[in-house]
Formats: C-alpha cells, sequence, structure tokens
C-alpha cells in the first residue's frame, strides 16, 4: 500500500496544498523534496510551492528528482529512486480537477504526512489517527540547507 501525503504552504491559520499518492514516508519524501528546493530551485521554497501546488493544482501520484522530463501522469514504470520522474494527476493520461487540501481536510488514516514548505525549512508532521486533535501530531522542522543524503532524526525513520 502507497504511504499518503500532503505537500503544502504554510496559511495563516493552517496549511493549503495538493495530495501526493505514492512514497510518501519522510525516507523517501524528505530527499526529494530537500534537492529539489536545493537544486532546480536554487534554495527557493516559494519557487518550489508555486511549481507543487499552483502549476500542478489537481496533486501528484509521485515526486521525483527528474526535471528532464515532462510532468505529467504517465504509465509507465519502473523508474530507478534517483531518477524518478514528477508524475501530476493534471497533465498527461490524467486531467483530474484541481482538488486543494487544507488542515481541515486531513483524514490521519488517508494523509500520513504532511510536508509544508516553509521558508525557513520543511516542516514534516506525522499525522496520528491514535491522536485526536492536530495539534498533538508530531511535527519536526529541517531547514533548507540541511545535507539531503544526511541521516533523518530518529523521529522521523
Amino acid at each position: 500500500m502507497s504511504i499518503r501525503s500532503i505537500i503544502a504552504r504554510p496559511t495563516p491559520d493552517g496549511f493549503a496544498g495538493r495530495y501526493v499518492h505514492n512514497n510518501g514516508h519522510p525516507t523517501s519524501r524528505v530527499p526529494i523534496l530537500l534537492g529539489t528546493v536545493q537544486g532546480h530551485f536554487h534554495g527557493d521554497p516559494q519557487a518550489a510551492a508555486r511549481f507543487y501546488l499552483d502549476e500542478h493544482p489537481a496533486g501528484w501520484s509521485e515526486l521525483g528528482l527528474d526535471f528532464t522530463t515532462t510532468t505529467a501522469f504517465t504509465d509507465t514504470r519502473p523508474h530507478p529512486a534517483e531518477v524518478r520522474p514528477n508524475r501530476c494527476y493534471c497533465h498527461g493520461e490524467r486531467a483530474e480537477a484541481p482538488q486543494l487540501l487544507t488542515h481541515d481536510d486531513v483524514e490521519a488514516l488517508w494523509h500520513e504526512w504532511i510536508y509544508l514548505l516553509r521558508t525557513d525549512g520543511l516542516q514534516i508532521i506525522s499525522t496520528d489517527w491514535r491522536k485526536s486533535t492536530q495539534d498533538t501530531w508530531a511535527s519536526h522542522l529541517l531547514p533548507w540547507t540541511t545535507d539531503p543524503a544526511a541521516p533523518l532524526p530518529a523521529a522521523l525513520r
């Protein structure tokens, strides 16, 4: 089963973002997001947020580090992790309607991790269906200067 997540930007009362279906565990997602912001987006998390959230409003099948291919959903597999393309649900073989997810839409059984693209770093939130309120979920902030290949803090492994 896929580990599902949300990639989002902070808002005054929480966050707003898009669904990502595959590879949502921090061991997969954190290196991709840190590497993408540091590399492809030249250290600009707001540019990354525009790409992930504004330019692809229907959400994602998977995120990758390969920005040399067209960002679209195609049913071609497999891709090694290091060359995995970005596969959205709004271009290519799928042309789904925009879907905005906010803090009010989170279902801990369905959205297992939340990745907030903040100006000061990547905030990683572990949703937990055993806890009744969002303010009790575990959260960790990694500065954008964190090495994408560095081991994750124990709470994120």
